[in-house]
């Protein structure tokens, strides 16, 4: 069986895709993926190196320019420094697909991937747009007052989508979502998580913590409570897609516990060896921004994980 990933990037995140694809690749090995990339204007070099590096796992990859007047109108508002207008090809990906491709997984590129996919692949989505893991905002009551849901229907995620390409191809969820923005720009605070929420907040599925563990689950105090963590432990401590949502691992001052596993499927692609904190500078820079916390003048902002 296929299994269709998508992944939105940029020149920016060229290296970050690769090392979510390499981890992928490396914990699934028994699975066939075609890769589709969505990336406006990326050099072909970088798509060669893409290329290259999904054949030697034997595994297909296409790539998608779609053109930028789609998203006329449309603005960034969150984590504008880091995020580009092309986040929001997210809410069109029925109709940039190919009408064969019915169901998909869509992932960030600040993830790895940890484990077997395939039970989240095989979930059920009969009649529902999408499966996703609750955002850590999600107890917010204010997102549900500006998107003007109710709370009960929860918020999700969008950084780990399996999408139901048919159910949005036959309720015109693309259409939906350009439409929603044009009508209601005020609302949308999160770019296209909120947009997609605003749209799929009906016709979704929660699924487990582990297949979307975000940088706020390990978070110290965190939104969560002790009681949360212990109900949650094994996926904290053995997630099977984690999500660095937040400080990412590459940032030399990045204190995640599991920041290790960027770098270990990072030296497993043609980026190997690339640290953040290998010049002096930065190393000085991640020595004075830490030390507070080390000598404990700071609370640490992460659980150790051996406490959970």
């Amino acid at each position: 069986m296929m299994i269709h990933i998508a992944c939105n990037i940029d020149s920016r995140y060229v290296r970050h895709c690769a090392v979510t694809l390499v981890s992928l690749f490396e914990n699934n090995k028994t699975s066939d993926f075609t890769v589709h990339l969505i990336a406006d204007r990326l050099p072909e070099d970088m798509k060669a190196a893409l290329t290259c590096f999904c054949q030697s796992y034997s595994h297909r990859i296409a790539f998608y320019s779609p053109d930028p007047e789609l998203l006329n109108g449309f603005t960034i508002r969150k984590f504008s420094k880091r995020i580009s207008m092309a986040t929001y090809y997210r809410g069109i990906l029925s109709d940039l697909l190919p009408v064969s491709v019915d169901r998909l997984l869509y992932l960030d590129c600040d993830i790895v991937v940890l484990g077997d996919i395939r039970p989240f692949w095989e979930t059920p989505l009969d009649h529902i747009g999408v499966a996703a893991v609750e955002d850590i905002g999600c107890r917010e009551k204010q997102r549900y007052d500006i998107l003007q849901y109710p709370m009960e229907y929860s918020y999700f995620n969008a950084g780990v989508l399996l999408i139901n390409l048919d159910y949005w191809r036959q309720h015109d969820v693309a259409r939906a979502c350009v439409d929603y923005f044009h009508a209601h720009p005020e609302r949308i605070l999160f770019n296209d998580q909120d947009l997609l929420n605003s749209i799929l907040y009906r016709h979704k599925t929660l699924v487990d913590l582990r297949w979307n563990v975000q940088d706020g689950f390990y978070r110290n105090p965190g939104h969560m409570t002790e009681e949360w963590r212990k109900k949650y432990a094994d996926a904290l401590l053995h997630p099977v897609i984690l999500h660095y949502t937040n400080r990412k691992p590459w940032v030399y001052d990045s204190q995640h516990p599991l920041r290790d596993q960027y770098f270990k499927y990072l030296d497993l692609t043609p980026w190997k060896d690339m640290r953040p904190d290998r010049s002096v500078g930065n190393r000085l820079k991640r020595f004075f921004r830490l030390c507070p916390f080390y000598v404990g003048l700071r609370r640490p902002k992460y659980v150790q994980l051996d406490k959970i």
